[in-house]
């Protein structure tokens, strides 16, 4: 998840409690149960928590059960073979995730096991960095690796790497070392669908679909909504924000 500091979290936490407000019609918080779908060490579960929902969390990796970040009897792994979220049919008002789609291989079976969990009429929401996101990917600062994806050549990390373009966390790794583990990062961690597939994926299978950037505009703490914010034409820089920088969308569960 690309979110850095805890103010950053705590902001996220406030942009999907207004988002549930103006989507689901309960005010009493503690009624509400919420999974944080990717949740990593939990920081986004326990400001969740801590403004009143009843807040669980979900990772593939086993370090999520051990967080010293979140209740660790809130957190569970991810079932890989066969892919499944360990939760029972219609358990939670709303799942979140937040820059974990463009992580996941398998989308499909993501929003099915999403849909299993959620209580009828209940609500997906996810925040994730476009394919077309302008300037550079956002995980490891080399450009356009999100546009050649799924076939990035290592000539291409190579190039960026020597001309000394990378993550702030890989200034210290040697460039060549570097281009193997980012080769191996954009086969293995790295999912750039489209918005319109995104869009087919959940038609297909909530049989419903929105993204409503004017809310994320309007809401979000990014620095392309803030810019947006003081910008006409609220529709046009919605759309250019969803298609070039972060998308904003949300399926419902049908009642029966």
């Amino acid at each position: 998840m690309e979110i850095i500091d805890k103010y950053a979290y705590e902001d996220t936490a406030l942009f999907f409690d207004l988002a549930i407000k103006h989507t689901l019609d309960r005010q009493d918080k503690s009624t509400i149960k919420i999974l944080d779908f990717g949740c990593g060490s939990g920081k986004l579960s326990q400001c969740l928590s801590n403004i009143g929902y009843e807040t669980y969390g979900c990772d593939i990796y086993a370090g999520c059960a051990r967080s010293p970040e979140f209740n660790k009897n809130r957190l569970k792994q991810i079932e890989l073979d066969p892919y499944t979220l360990p939760y029972d049919d219609n358990t939670f008002d709303i799942v979140i995730s937040t820059s974990v789609l463009e992580h996941a291989l398998n989308t499909e079976e993501i929003f099915i096991e999403v849909k299993r969990i959620l209580k009828p009429g209940g609500y997906a929401m996810h925040m994730y960095p476009s394919k077309w996101y302008l300037p550079t990917e956002p995980h490891i600062k080399v450009p356009l690796v999100n546009f050649l994806w799924p076939n990035c050549p290592k000539w291409w990390l190579s190039l960026w790497h020597f001309l000394g373009v990378k993550a702030e966390i890989q200034k210290h790794i040697p460039w060549k070392k570097l281009v193997d583990l980012n080769y191996k990062y954009c086969q293995e961690s790295l999912c750039y669908i489209t918005n319109s597939q995104y869009k087919k994926l959940a038609k297909n299978i909530f049989s419903n679909y929105s993204a409503p950037m004017d809310f994320y505009i309007e809401h979000a703490y990014g620095g392309a909504a803030k810019l947006a914010k003081r910008l006409p034409f609220k529709n046009i820089s919605g759309f250019l924000i969803g298609l070039f920088r972060m998308n904003f969308i949300i399926m419902r569960k049908p009642e029966k």
